[in-house]
């Protein structure tokens, strides 16, 4: 309940416990103590006790009071733990060029969660100091909650689906489909996939559209031939070349669910005497610019964050009211390189 006050009424309440004025009590936590020459004194027994009330200031309302021209847009982006790799700042900086080309301000909040753990930032959603919310990585326990409650404010969703939320994603079973059939050879008969055990509902997605469509194409795949992952590392990518290469039979090829993986498996396959693409045909998941240095360069199927950025603000700007869910379906990036072999 005390997180769930409004910035106005614990002003108030420090007012009141402190003796002084609202408009001290506001002018301290807004910065401004020296300008208007409040004593140091007041300065710090204002602060704290905001820190003992676990004060939470209004930080729409606060910039819109400063802003002389126009109100910024204030969009929080939820962005899961785990996930926290290059593709948040491209979707950052998508936000800012979206911005940019729109003309309009727009501050952004940054807040990593846990899976499962989004709620507790619940508070972030009603009321009025945000303006709008994007959440990357909801877990289906999350999402379940999330969808529970009321909000005052635009929540769109990446590579999620809701009949409530807005919604901006790609096809990841089409990709994996896709994948697939861009490595599909006479001479390739096996395939493996190298994903993570993280509940991704996209990887899971993907996963199963690669799968089926190794199946159309008359290409194996085992279960004991993938690989499943706690992170991304070197040694990671590493050892889990090494467990797919332990098979008498050998995935001849492999769609690998993060490019950060792609040193330790490219130097695996090369100590093995294995080559790419005549041995082993490679496709990872999210571009880098590192894979297409490597030799041979490597392929990779990107998420058009860019475009989702852009998409996710249209929301925000276009009607923050509307209560009829927008859905966005945007197509992946191809990066096909010497890796996959010709397709």
């Amino acid at each position: 309940m005390e997180e769930k006050r409004t910035a106005g009424a614990q002003i108030k309440e420090i007012a009141e416990r402190l003796g002084v004025s609202r408009s001290t009590v506001s002018v301290v936590l807004g910065g401004r103590g020296d300008s208007v020459r409040i004593s140091k004194e007041t300065q710090k027994r204002v602060q704290d006790m905001a820190r003992e009330m676990n004060y939470r200031p209004n930080i729409y309302a606060r910039r819109l009071r400063h802003a002389e021209e126009e109100i910024p847009y204030v969009i929080a982006v939820f962005w899961r733990m785990d996930s926290l790799n290059s593709r948040l700042g491209r979707f950052i900086r998508g936000l800012y060029e979206a911005a940019e080309r729109k003309k309009c301000k727009v501050e952004m909040v940054i807040q990593p969660y846990k899976p499962g753990e989004l709620m507790t930032h619940v508070d972030m959603l009603s009321g009025n100091r945000i303006s709008g919310a994007i959440i990357s990585g909801l877990s289906t326990a999350d999402q379940r909650e999330l969808e529970q409650g009321e909000y005052s404010v635009p929540i769109i969703l990446i590579e999620r689906e809701s009949a409530r939320f807005h919604c901006i994603m790609m096809d990841t079973y089409r990709t994996g489909e896709q994948c697939i059939a861009y490595m599909a050879a006479p001479d390739v008969k096996t395939a493996a996939f190298i994903g993570f055990n993280n509940n991704n509902r996209s990887e899971r997605k993907m996963e199963a559209g690669y799968a089926y469509g190794c199946r159309d194409l008359g290409i194996k795949v085992k279960e004991d031939w993938n690989a499943y992952l706690e992170y991304s590392s070197y040694e990671n990518g590493y050892g889990a070349a090494e467990k797919v290469l332990t098979h008498v039979e050998l995935p001849s090829a492999w769609l690998v669910a993060d490019c950060r993986l792609a040193g330790g498996i490219v130097d695996c396959c090369h100590d093995r005497g294995l080559r790419i693409p005549e041995d082993i045909r490679l496709i990872f998941f999210e571009d880098s610019e590192i894979l297409k240095y490597n030799k041979p360069p490597l392929s990779s199927v990107d998420v058009p964050v860019y475009e989702m950025a852009q998409a996710a603000l249209d929301i925000v700007t276009l009607n923050p009211q509307m209560d009829i869910p927008i859905r966005r379906e945007l197509a992946p990036l191809y990066f096909i390189r010497e890796s996959s072999g010709k397709p």
